[in-house]
């Protein structure tokens, strides 16, 4: 009786599996067939928007702010980043205001959450974060700020 038992549970998996590698390959042709349609459509998404461009005559100095406009990335702050941020430069409220060109009290009510940054000050939070120690040291140089010993070396 296992014998059998056996022989019917050998038989149901190779079926099973027959029937499986046969779905696979279906659901296969029909990914590449999707790829396929997904290229074409993107080729003539591509087509379409260049014919807008070219359909609609732009001044020289709409296609420059079209472009400054496509470059210009959001950036995220939040007052925990803005206080990390100065912290991480080893700054006071101060100093890192002056690096900004804003008032000490603007950055207060930054770190606090009472206020949110304008885009043009998120940007220049994002530049501040991204400098290098020289960069950085050269900038308070310019701007006459003052860095602890240990952020001078």
């Amino acid at each position: 009786m296992a014998n059998i038992q056996q022989l019917l549970n050998d038989e149901i998996r190779r079926l099973a599996r027959k029937e499986v590698i046969a779905l696979e390959k279906e659901l296969k042709a029909q990914l590449v067939e999707l790829r396929r349609t997904v290229a074409e459509q993107n080729k003539r998404i591509k087509a379409l928007e260049k014919a807008a461009l070219s359909a609609v005559p732009q001044a020289p100095c709409a296609v420059e702010e079209t472009a400054a406009a496509e470059e210009v990335k959001t950036v995220r702050v939040t007052p925990e980043r803005i206080t990390k941020w100065r912290m991480q430069l080893g700054l006071k409220r101060a100093q890192y205001a002056r690096l900004l060109d804003v008032s000490p009290l603007s950055v207060a009510h930054w770190e606090s959450g009472e206020t949110v940054p304008r885009e043009a000050q998120k940007r220049r939070i994002a530049e501040l974060r991204d400098l290098g120690k020289r960069e950085l040291r050269k900038l308070c140089e310019e701007k006459g700020v003052k860095l602890r010993a240990a952020d001078a070396e």
